[in-house]
């Protein structure tokens, strides 16, 4: 009788720390898969899925959350030279703790748009012919203000190309619920042939920001006498400052442009406008 009250004391102790060990693992054993990067077709591009097939919840509108750049050099485009090699840059204005991403670019066939290249806080990967950008499992803190990739534009008479964007807002909770996904498209158009307007417009040659003096310094070539209007434009399109530089003389122009004291530190874009073409500079204002 007693060996019979040890063994069964022996089994239900078995089944007891069985249960503990399960259940532990049940709560640890959720690893973030995408920490590293989503897999391939999760952007919500024609065709595709986005991140809600791994996150649970409903993809909301990204239009004010994700801010795709394309830049050549330090010079924001609106418009790509088929063939070039450009710099994208994403970034999420809600700037959560915990992020990810993933992107593609795809002509109005829907086709793959050129050739992605990952940079140090990116990793490309591919299917079905079409590449993707997504973030590393480095870059997918606060420590990560933008993501920055290379992009080959495609051949000539592609049109316009349409960068599709999948972002997440994660909550950092080790699990699938709770995070907001931002869905976003951001086009851009061909580079026509120069025109004679074109090749009127002054050459651009400086645009720095002087923090001593609290103004932007801008040094430019004109061939032609031409009306000047400045603009300072946050990275999400609102226009934060604007004003006439008045008109251009002939060669070298330079203009010491005083800029509001409550605007905040930050990275902006430079425009000036002129004869119906637009320059563009990205400058940093540190103050």
């Amino acid at each position: 009788m007693k060996t019979k009250s040890i063994l069964m004391i022996t089994f239900l102790s078995l089944i007891f720390f069985g249960f503990q060990f399960s259940k532990n693992n049940l709560e640890t054993a959720y690893i973030p898969s995408n920490a590293g990067g989503a897999g391939a077709g999760k952007t919500g591009a024609p065709g595709e899925s986005n991140c809600t097939a791994c996150h649970s919840g409903s993809a909301q509108d990204g239009s004010n959350e994700n801010t795709l750049t394309v830049m050549d050099g330090s010079n924001p485009v609106t418009a790509y030279l088929p063939g070039q090699t450009y710099t994208v840059m994403l970034t999420m204005n809600s700037a959560p703790t915990k992020k990810g991403f993933q992107s593609t670019a795809l002509t109005g066939a829907n086709n793959m748009a050129g050739d992605f290249t990952g940079g140090s806080n990116t990793q490309i990967n591919s299917a079905n012919a079409r590449e993707y950008a997504n973030h590393t499992g480095a870059s997918n803190s606060s420590s990560t203000t933008s993501w920055n990739w290379s992009w080959t534009a495609p051949a000539a008479n592609s049109g316009d190309v349409t960068f599709y964007v999948a972002s997440n807002a994660a909550n950092n909770n080790g699990g699938n619920s709770g995070d907001v996904i931002y869905l976003s498209q951001h086009v851009i158009g061909e580079q026509s042939t120069s025109s004679v307007n074109e090749l009127l417009i002054p050459t651009l040659n400086t645009v720095s920001f002087i923090p001593e003096n609290d103004e932007i310094y801008i040094s430019l070539n004109a061939i032609i006498q031409d009306e000047i209007h400045f603009s300072v434009v946050d990275l999400k399109g609102n226009v934060v400052y604007k004003r006439s530089l008045g008109t251009s003389s002939l060669g070298l122009n330079t203009y010491n442009v005083a800029i509001p004291s409550d605007m905040n530190s930050g990275a902006f874009v430079v425009k000036l406008d002129v004869n119906n073409q637009q320059l563009t500079k990205l400058i940093q204002v540190v103050r």
